[in-house]
């Protein structure tokens, strides 16, 4: 891990408050993401910041929860201290090839909250930010503590570990099917979020949240395990 020279406090990435008359919402719409992202790691990594790459939609309202916390003047400091850039993802849309970079090709829910090395592109709370995709059960003040020990953890304790090829391969595999999923789910929720029938989407929700679910449980244990001792793990197909 290349040596941390301090935290610099400044925020690379400008978000817009939810209070007072700002009507826009937290999580970003851009005409190229991919760029926008390139920027945010190279500032951050100048900086020697984190980034807090946040994937979430306005009608999730974990979502909405997620960037009232953001906006609480308690996570000033905090979130001052990391590169935050929040990108509204609409109805599920695929991310992969934007993803994909960082080794976290598939988001498994909304929102997903994503703290990237800038200078290796890797994820570095895979196993813990499952906690903010119910993020309507948490609080400003948890989210504070957990970001300034996400911060210790990558100063002090974090090493950039290069996944397996055949994890990466399963993982880019399992990526194409979620968004396959996401695509037709995409489609319903867009319906019901304009008052127009959605029929199936309920039953649709479950099957792909118990898919998502598990994979994403299954993936955190690869890479944890950093090889595959064991067989790769087979799904049920989803019937649409």
């Amino acid at each position: 891990m290349l040596a941390k020279f301090g935290i610099v406090i400044m925020l690379i990435v400008a978000w817009p408050s939810l209070a007072g008359n700002d009507p826009r919402p937290f999580y970003q719409r851009f005409e190229d993401e991919s760029a926008v992202v390139d920027d945010a790691l190279e500032q951050a990594s100048a900086s020697h910041q984190l980034v807090a790459l946040v994937l979430g939609a306005e009608w999730c309202h974990d979502s909405r929860a997620l960037a009232e916390y953001f906006n609480d003047p308690a996570l000033t400091s905090v979130s001052a201290a990391m590169t935050l850039l929040p990108i509204d993802v609409g109805y599920l849309e695929n991310k992969q090839s934007l993803l994909s970079q960082f080794g976290y090709p598939a988001y498994f829910a909304t929102p997903t909250l994503l703290l990237i090395d800038p200078q290796t592109r890797q994820v570095i709370n895979r196993a813990t930010l499952p906690a903010w995709q119910n993020a309507h059960n948490e609080s400003a003040s948890s989210l504070h503590a957990y970001l300034q020990s996400q911060q210790q953890f990558w100063q002090t304790q974090w090493q950039a570990t290069p996944p397996a090829p055949v994890i990466e391969a399963f993982e880019a595999q399992q990526a194409e099917t979620l968004y396959e999923h996401y695509r037709q789910l995409g489609a319903l929720l867009a319906l019901e979020d304009n008052n127009q029938p959605a029929p199936g989407l309920n039953s649709q929700w479950r099957a792909v949240k118990q898919y998502r679910t598990a994979l994403q449980n299954d993936l955190i244990r690869l890479h944890e395990q950093g090889g595959t001792e064991d067989k790769l793990p087979n799904y049920s197909p989803i019937a649409w």
